[in-house]
């Protein structure tokens, strides 16, 4: 059939249905080709999925079973951001664990721990323990401790009459026995050796792994023997190397350093006097305190006050004497001993007497070493009424003893603490009288006094004091 357009022009209509829908095709097929082709090269139709007329750039069929989007759709999908759903939960990744870098001391000691010096040892590393530090312990025998950074290595006994070839056995195995728990290296371990007996293996191991060293040492050859001997020339041998090798030399006795500065004068900027811990063990024995207060014409159960010091205006103990009539008034079994001597002392017996107070108060003069040590573990007050800063012997003396004390805020600034450790008055007798009567009243304070001074003696003048020095000498850096 034929027609028309709108430009006049003759065209040729279908005439069947077939040809329509082949006409329909290619002008869909058109349009098409000018708006989108798919990321393959694949022209897409309008969205009908037909093999009838697609076909590729190159002519190639597109599989059957795909399905094309127009134009429109492709666009609006290249636009549109695509989006990332985060995880529930996110993970942080695991940082490895930094080795292991606690400080470490190694002590090399011959003595056994029943000794003087093995004793002090045993009780130096395990304050050291105590203190979260990692000791070894290499020593002919295990001293049986328990203390969880305390590792004892016992190297075994040796036989033997020459010291000489004993000692070099143990400096032997002590040294194999430190090579095969450290196998690698350690430069964080610091190497202490105690005595001549525990030189040889600083040098030994100094030479090999170049490890930090302190020697320690009460007394040297040259002090103990005139020197006549082979043995005695072989061990001042060793222990002058050892005071030219170590780094640090800690002289546990003063004459001790002066010899080491005279015989290796290099030494001297490297010598350090050694913390002394104070001697709680000499105030701890068993005694029966009727029977020490017998001594003093004081009775058994009688509340008995003492004084430690000079007989002077800076120790104040003619406070305690002025005090003494009012504290008689509610405890009339109290006595009060002096002991001491100075300028006042006739001056306050004079006075005692004027007061009639001759039936209270003792003035033994001087009392020292152990008689003193016994009079103050049978004494139930210890009285410190210092008008100025005084020494700390007293004080220290009674926390040893486990005894309370009552003191004046001058006698010890900065150690005492009130109710805590003691209980602090002021230096009148008024205020003196106020102290001792709180004690003699509850006898509770007095225990707990005593206790927790005893702690404190412990922390701050004990075997923790000495641990701490040697922290110190390590390179440990100071705890707050």
């Amino acid at each position: 059939m034929i027609s028309r357009n709108l430009n006049g022009e003759p065209t040729l209509l279908p005439t069947d249905r077939s040809a329509s829908v082949l006409a329909a095709e290619e002008i869909s097929s058109a349009l098409a080709n000018r708006h989108s082709t798919t990321d393959n090269g694949v022209i897409a139709d309008n969205g009908h999925s037909s093999d009838i007329g697609r076909r590729t750039e190159n002519g190639g069929p597109v599989p059957n079973g795909q399905t094309t989007r127009n134009g429109t759709r492709v666009k609006r999908d290249k636009r549109r951001m695509k989006r990332f759903s985060p995880p529930a939960r996110i993970e942080t990744p695991a940082t490895p664990a930094p080795d292991d870098a606690r400080p470490v001391l190694a002590v090399f000691c011959w003595e056994h721990p029943d000794t003087p010096i093995g004793q002090s040892v045993l009780n130096t590393v395990v304050a050291l323990a105590r203190r979260q530090i990692t000791v070894h312990l290499f020593a002919p025998i295990s001293s049986g401790s328990t203390i969880p950074d305390l590792h004892e290595h016992p190297v075994g006994e040796i036989e033997g009459d020459d010291l000489a070839t004993r000692v070099q056995e143990y400096t032997s195995r002590a040294a194999n026995a430190f090579l095969h728990q450290f196998p690698g290296g350690s430069p964080h371990v610091t190497l202490m050796g105690y005595e001549w007996s525990g030189a040889g293996a600083l040098s030994l191991l100094r030479g090999l792994k170049n490890n930090r060293t302190i020697f320690a040492l009460h007394s040297l050859e040259r002090q103990r023997s005139d020197m006549s001997s082979d043995i005695s020339k072989r061990i001042n041998e060793i222990e002058m190397n050892a005071l030219r090798e170590a780094q640090v030399i800690l002289a546990q006795e003063p004459s001790a350093a002066e010899v080491a500065r005279f015989w290796v004068p290099e030494c001297a900027a490297r010598v350090t006097a050694a913390r002394q811990p104070f001697p709680v063990e000499q105030f701890t024995a068993a005694i029966d305190a009727g029977q020490i207060k017998a001594r003093y014409q004081v009775g058994p159960i009688d509340p008995t006050i003492l004084f430690v010091g000079d007989f002077s205006e800076r120790y104040g103990p003619d406070l305690l004497v002025k005090a003494m009539p009012v504290v008689l008034r509610n405890h009339p079994q109290a006595r009060l001993i002096l002991v001491g001597d100075g300028a006042t002392y006739w001056t306050l017996r004079v006075y005692s007497r004027y007061l009639l107070l001759d039936h209270a108060i003792r003035f033994p003069g001087s009392v020292v070493g152990q008689a003193l040590h016994e009079l103050i573990e049978a004494a139930d007050i210890v009285a410190v009424p210092s008008r100025e800063a005084t020494p700390w012997w007293p004080i220290q003396a009674a926390w040893a003893a486990q005894r309370p004390i009552v003191a004046t805020h001058h006698a010890a600034p900065g150690l005492l603490e009130h109710e805590k450790d003691s209980l602090l008055v002021y230096s009148v007798e008024q205020s003196l009288v106020w102290g001792i009567e709180r004690l003699l009243y509850d006898a509770d304070l007095r225990v707990s006094l005593g206790r927790k001074g005893h702690e404190k003696l412990e922390q701050r003048f004990g075997w923790n004091n000495v641990a701490e020095q040697i922290e110190q000498l390590m390179g440990v850096p100071a705890r707050k």
